[in-house]
């Protein structure tokens, strides 16, 4: 899902920086994993 996000901001011309997932145990950023 995050990479349609991306390809559909570029037509945009939005960048995506980061994901973020957050939940109750606490924030998941996929940029820090390396998955962006």
């Amino acid at each position: 899902m995050t990479r349609q996000v991306i390809e559909a901001g570029r037509a945009l011309k939005i960048s995506v920086h980061d994901h973020l997932v957050v939940g109750r145990e606490g924030v998941a950023s996929f940029k820090a994993l390396g998955l962006m």
